[in-house]
């Protein structure tokens, strides 16, 4: 670890990003459906976002472990994690408890979590390790997040941008700017819906040293699937997503949820353009405490020059063990153009979280779907993560994480693989700072060429001190 004090001696640098957190996983200990609020309560989208971080069972770990998420000061009524660049479903399944009802739960009322603000500024300094070419960074970002909180609906939005003198692959001049909007709302206590959207432009060389993209898997916070194919384009490139969802409660034990996504790829130097859409129903049902069934129907397509149209249906098993552990499958088979490779296409995901102590937890990941762009030439990308962290206080925490990618062209059957190592240590100071000490294995294989690079990254964030945290009403 470096000296805080030369840490923040150390010159303002580089990149852009923003990164946050979406709601935790199954909580089946803080969470109620809609439809047994009464007329005065706040609506279970709101409770869902904030009532996990809440619970002190989950302290000193918190669900806002990266950096970016500590500096705004997201995990607290007044500013709760939810924000992911380029996330596939803001809204996952898992993040309801169908028909549980605990004899106690958290409750956030509208007055303690008031419309707020937040804004942090801070810099990062990066280079290349020996052996992977020599390569610096230097430069200065910004964030700012902002929450509007009326009776029935959020509005919720974060931005972050930042220039830096970029030499890690022959010095030049970049520039990074990430955004994301969210609103939801509830039309009545059992009809509630939510629209999002997502927007990334700037140099893709950039995201090596960038404050890395974080998913929520239980209670832990994971690199994005495909993080390993961070800096494979030089130029500019814009990729965004927008989406939308309606969830039906048709009772305390289960619900309907119709969804749809758009999101699109760019990259400018070579030329290349893709738009991706999905479709989704599903029907959700509890069979037993912590547990719930699900079947579904989907369809996806990819434009040219990945061509490429599903259609399918599967099932989803979900279950948790109170704040624990928990598990979310979800998996089917798609029939599939010709364009696609094979008639038969199979596609799913998987997350196994589980608190191995009140100071340490573990998670898994895994998913195969329609690759949106990521590599140019595959039409599927399958992708796999396992990390770890661990709290020494509330101030200071490690993270370590295995992140791997592989995709196929189905023409030429050439193979492509891409990994990601990373090691953290993130410390809260003293006056608003916070600073985040960071090794980063990138390598990549495939086509006619090779990659990889290991780039250490120093990170310190300020923002004006936290005020006093609202307190939740324990109901009994």
């Amino acid at each position: 670890m470096s000296n805080p004090a030369n840490a923040m001696r150390a010159p303002f640098v580089c990149t852009v990003l923003l990164a946050g957190l979406t709601v935790p996983a199954v909580n089946g200990q803080n969470i109620q459906l809609a439809a047994n609020d009464a007329e005065g309560q706040l609506y279970s989208l709101h409770r869902v976002d904030s009532a996990a971080s809440l619970a002190g069972n989950t302290e000193p770990l918190s669900s806002c472990g990266d950096a970016l998420s500590i500096a705004l000061q997201q995990g607290t009524p007044e500013f709760p994690c939810w924000a992911n660049i380029r996330t596939v479903d803001r809204w996952n399944s898992a993040s309801f408890g169908f028909g549980m009802t605990p004899t106690t739960r958290t409750r956030v009322s509208p007055h303690d979590v008031p419309s707020s603000f937040t804004f942090t500024a801070g810099g990062l300094s990066a280079f290349s390790l020996p052996g992977d070419g020599q390569g610096k960074a230097y430069g200065g970002l910004g964030a700012m997040s902002g929450l509007i909180e009326r009776r029935r609906w959020q509005l919720m939005a974060e931005d972050a941008g930042g220039v830096a003198d970029f030499q890690l692959s022959g010095g030049h001049f970049v520039g990074l700017n990430l955004a994301a909007v969210r609103v939801t709302g509830e039309i009545t206590p059992r009809l509630t819906w939510q629209g999002s959207a997502t927007n990334t432009y700037g140099t893709d060389a950039a995201r090596q040293v960038a404050p890395i993209d974080y998913r929520m898997v239980g209670e832990a916070d994971t690199p994005a699937p495909d993080t390993p194919a961070y800096g494979l384009h030089g130029g500019l490139m814009t990729e965004g997503e927008e989406g939308v969802k309606l969830r039906y409660e048709v009772s305390r034990r289960s619900a309907w949820d119709f969804s749809g996504t758009h999101n699109y790829t760019k990259y400018n130097g070579d030329r290349f353009l893709v738009h991706s859409g999905r479709a989704r129903i599903e029907y959700l049902h509890r069979i037993a405490q912590g547990s719930a069934v699900g079947i579904y129907a989907s369809g996806g397509h990819q434009t040219q020059p990945l061509n490429c149209t599903l259609g399918g249906a599967g099932m989803r098993v979900l279950t948790s063990w109170n704040s624990r552990a928990s598990l979310n499958l979800s998996g089917g088979l798609d029939g599939a153009n010709p364009n696609c490779g094979k008639r038969i296409e199979f596609t799913g995901n998987a997350a196994l979280y589980s608190r191995l102590t009140n100071r340490t937890d573990f998670y898994l990941i895994g998913n195969r779907d329609l690759g949106d762009g990521v590599l140019e030439r595959t039409i599927f990308l399958s992708t796999g993560g396992a990390g770890m962290r661990h709290s020494f206080t509330h101030n200071v925490a490690v993270s370590a994480s295995l992140n791997e990618l592989y995709g196929v062209d189905p023409h030429s059957k050439q193979t492509y693989h891409g990994s990601f190592v990373d090691g953290s240590l993130r410390c809260r100071l003293w006056m608003g700072f916070s600073q985040e000490t960071e090794l980063r294995r990138y390598s990549f294989s495939g086509s006619s060429a090779e990659a990889g690079r290991t780039v250490a990254v120093f990170t310190l964030w300020w923002s004006l001190p936290r005020g006093p945290e609202a307190q939740p009403t324990v109901v009994h």
